[in-house]
């Protein structure tokens, strides 16, 4: 199945996505190897809180630390799907390796050959884990990326590792070497398509529109069925939202590209999936990345056909020569659990059981002691479903034994509780289990020494040279940050209606900070989305959600007609430890749409007809 050569083809390549996070798409390196729509396929298994579980687990098995989804892609069909990657000479590249690259490398390696099949090579990169030269102060102060003058020290935790994001260039050197699965660690979420199409059409490293243009490309599709469908607004539109299509990225040679699913595939590709994911993936015009900046605000999204969507519009620089450093760090010990009260006066029962706990613990004890009431009792209600509000009781300690204390607090005052008090019943939640806090910084790239292994028979250790100091841009563009220039013109009769009935929006995380893209679909509503979207409108909106210790970044997309923010500072330390629910800020975005505001009614009115002739949707039952 090898090859060291390629004929570099003028066509663009086609490059699918089988996973966008843990446990995700498990079928899907066998229905995109099955499609015959590919040329390779990648994934992205990693996040933060995944990466910190690693960094646990590594404490008591270093022989795991990797995630091990792909082999039970691999193994999907009692194996035929690695039979498909063989027999149709489809690359894989793709970040489970976590922490431990070379061991999952080494188990794909033993599967194939279990298979019989003996020509498949199979490589990991190695070089993101700096953990050690983190711990002994190698290089120098490393301060907080979020957080002026916080800087890393002893105070704050154990280090338990330390990732460079790290680029392409172990990847190109992996394929060029004759590699058909290349298995790396921390690499960027982007680097595995970058990577692919870089080696495809033997771009240079100076090819900076070229690969800026691959890169969002790759955070389309990076995440699955985030673009074919799902955690999309719209999806009333869609007619079969299930086994959805995974998406695939026909990369040119020029770095633009065609995102699109396999043919006949459940799902759909439209210029609002592939906004609403591109908006997701961001934190303003600028995307630094160790291979390239690429400047987005221009991006472009045009249906060529259904299910064909092209993105134009990007524009790249060379790289800066830091690259982004994540630490996990050992935070603690942590529990929760859950309670719930029903019908009348859930206000008053949620404050009784605050006082009661409040009072049988020593605050001091904690670092963290949260308990929050989600949800409201119906009027009149005709379940029990309808009026149940849930009471979450969530505790951090750097003292296991405190954990102790917070469970008997709750039992404590069980029995003379509020009238109807019932508990979750998994009370493992309650045992303490440890935490980690994630350390977000910079960096130098010439830090970063990558090596590739190659596994099995033909075992060897590659190299890669790292980037002369004189790649590197010597001044990094900063993050475009401004309000609305325009007013809006309000000679029209005006509505009060949710912001959601005119408006889509996708929100997600970024650290600890949460980031949310608002768009609309009409040219006529532009003018007024981007006039209405201030900072201090955002603020507004988030009601009593809002915190005075977050700050706002705001840009606008005119060609995207969407604006986006950046709320730093929302999620806390970053989901690995936050004590908020939604840790991830998956659902902000919908909870601001849900806010009612006042626009022009006829906007209103065009977008409410286009989604009634929309609607599409088919339920089995």
């Amino acid at each position: 199945m090898a090859s060291t050569e390629i004929a570099r083809p003028r066509r663009p390549i086609r490059i699918g996505n089988a996973a966008g996070a843990i446990g995700d798409g498990i079928d899907q390196v066998y229905r995109l190897a099955k499609s015959g729509a590919v040329d390779a396929i990648t994934a992205d298994y990693l996040a933060e809180f995944n990466i910190a579980w690693k960094a646990i687990e590594l404490q008591s098995a270093p022989g795991l630390g990797f995630e091990p989804n792909f082999l039970e892609q691999l193994a999907w069909e009692d194996g035929d799907a690695s039979r498909l990657l063989a027999s149709n000479r489809i690359k894989v590249v793709h970040d489970g390796g976590a922490l431990n690259p070379v061991g999952l490398a080494t188990k794909v390696d033993s599967y194939f050959k279990s298979l019989g099949l003996t020509d498949v090579r199979v490589a990991a990169v190695t070089g993101d884990d700096i953990t050690q030269g983190v711990a002994n102060g190698d290089f120098g102060e490393i301060r907080h990326l979020d957080r002026q003058g916080v800087v890393l020290d002893q105070s704050q935790g154990e280090i338990l590792a330390a990732n460079v994001y790290t680029g392409q260039a172990g990847i190109v050197r992996a394929l060029e070497e004759g590699a058909d699965v290349v298995i790396c660690g921390r690499c960027c979420d982007a680097s595995p398509v970058m990577g692919l199409a870089y080696w495809w059409h033997g771009w240079q490293p100076t090819d900076y529109d070229q690969m800026a243009g691959s890169l969002m490309a790759g955070h389309l599709i990076e995440c699955g069925a985030y673009v074919t469908g799902g955690n999309y607004c719209g999806a009333e539109e869609i007619e079969q939202l299930h086994h959805v299509g995974y998406p695939i990225a026909e990369i040119a040679n020029d770095g633009t590209s065609i995102i699109t699913k396999p043919p006949g595939t459940n799902g759909a590709v439209t210029i609002d999936t592939c906004k609403g994911q591109l908006l997701y993936e961001i934190q303003g015009p600028i995307y630094l990345n160790p291979d390239v900046v690429a400047d987005i605000e221009e991006a472009r999204l045009q249906e060529v056909d259904k299910d064909r969507v092209l993105l134009t519009g990007i524009r790249g620089t060379a790289p800066p020569p830091t690259a982004k450093l994540a630490v996990c760090l050992r935070g603690g010990w942590q529990a929760e659990l859950s309670g719930f009260a029903a019908g009348c006066d859930t206000d008053f029962k949620f404050q009784l059981m605050k006082d009661q706990v409040m009072r049988q613990i020593n605050p001091a004890d904690f670092t963290t002691f949260s308990m929050e009431k989600y949800g409201f009792s119906k009027v009149n209600p005709v379940s029990q479903n309808e009026c149940t509000v849930h009471f979450r009781l969530f505790a951090q300690s750097l003292k296991k034994e405190a954990i102790t204390q917070f469970r008997r607090a709750i039992f404590y005052n069980g029995m003379q509780g509020y009238c109807g008090l019932h508990l979750s019943m998994d009370w493992r939640t309650m045992e303490p289990k440890p935490y980690v806090k994630y350390f977000p910084a910079l960096t130098s790239q010439s830090n970063v020494r990558l090596t590739v292994h190659f596994i099995g028979e033909d075992a060897n250790i590659l190299h890669v040279e790292p980037n002369m100091s004189s790649t590197y841009a010597t001044s990094i563009p900063q993050q475009r940050n401004y309000e609305p220039s325009d007013t809006y013109n309000d000679a029209f009769t005006i509505c009060r209606r949710s912001l959601g009935s005119l408006v889509f929006a996708r929100s997600g995380d970024k650290g600890g900070n949460a980031n949310v893209g608002f768009w609309v679909r009409d040219a006529r509503a532009w003018p007024w989305l981007r006039s209405f979207l201030s900072s201090p409108r955002l603020k507004q909106l988030f009601g009593r959600d809002w915190n005075d210790k977050y700050s706002i970044e705001r840009c606008e997309f005119p060609r995207l007609w969407a604006v986006h923010f950046v709320i730093k500072g929302m999620l806390q330390e970053g989901v690995s430890s936050s004590s908020i629910l939604d840790g991830f800020a998956k659902s902000l975005g919908e909870f601001l749409r849900a806010r009612y505001v006042e626009m022009p009614m006829h906007l209103g009115d065009l977008e409410e007809e286009r989604r009634k002739k929309a609607r599409a949707i088919q339920f089995s039952t």
